[in-house]
């Protein structure tokens, strides 16, 4: 199963005229980003997801209690809530990221970034209410700052949304959800650029995956930044690759759990 939604192809045409608009906020989050690192802002490095902050055994004494406090649900959840928790959270950071990069555009080109972020929305809204979760939206963007710090923006949970899926699911859906988030945005800025542009927040995927139970080796090839000399479409297919070995692991029972009945 695919994670991402059918029909880019088609839809990305629509806006193909202003895509180096995308590119350049972008660029600008990049050159903030350079700013960082040449300072050694190592707070703000982390606060982007960009360097690890969490030591590997503390990691994993968190993940274990994540785990704990969520064996009942995950028992007790239908089949395939784990990938509809990540696809919820995929859709909103995709439509955030998709309709953000065009929010300094001019009126009529923003309408069409709507336009083309609705179906993304709409995917996100069916698997809230396969999972009982009622209405949800993607979080707005209205100005560079609020662009270049979506992801952060997502961990601190303004709509609340993270801690309704926690209080919902379990605490293991709420990282999952987390995680499908950074790979929504991350997704929407390597399919808009045609894979010339990739930003993963590694760190964000690592902590989340981690706290969710997801296998390395599902989520790894998700964190990897292209080289220099990586031609612009394998790297696109390359994320595409890892998301569909992810979602396909996701559709499996965790390890060492019992497999929830269907409805």
């Amino acid at each position: 199963m695919q994670i991402r939604n059918p029909g880019w192809r088609e839809t990305w045409r629509v806006l193909a005229y202003t895509v180096a608009i995308a590119l350049g906020f972008v660029a600008l989050g990049r050159a903030q980003l350079a700013g960082f690192r040449a300072f050694g802002d190592e707070q703000a490095l982390a606060r982007w997801g960009l360097i690890d902050g969490q030591p590997e055994d503390k990691l994993r004494d968190q993940a274990a209690l994540v785990a704990a406090e969520s064996s009942q649900a995950l028992l007790r959840l239908p089949a395939g809530h784990r990938l509809a928790t990540l696809r919820l959270g995929y859709g909103l950071g995709y439509t955030s990221q998709l309709t953000g990069a065009f929010a300094m555009s001019s009126p009529d080109v923003q309408a069409k970034a709507h336009a083309l972020g609705q179906p993304h929305l709409q995917f996100a809204r069916e698997q809230a209410l396969l999972l009982g979760l009622g209405d949800v939206a993607a979080l707005p963007v209205r100005s560079l700052k609020e662009f270049t710090e979506l992801n952060q923006r997502y961990e601190a949970d303004p709509d609340g949304l993270a801690a309704r899926v926690q209080s919902t699911l379990s605490p293991l859906h709420r990282h999952l959800y987390l995680l499908g988030v950074h790979l929504g945005t991350e997704s929407a800025r390597v399919e808009g650029s045609a894979g010339q542009l990739a930003l993963p927040p590694a760190s964000l995927i690592r902590l989340h995956a981690t706290l969710a139970g997801v296998p390395p080796a599902l989520w790894k090839p998700l964190t990897v930044a292209p080289r220099n000399d990586e031609p612009p479409p394998q790297v696109l297919g390359r994320y595409r690759a890892a998301l569909a070995a992810l979602a396909a692991g996701l559709e499996q029972p965790p390890v060492g759990g019992a497999s929830p009945p269907a409805r």
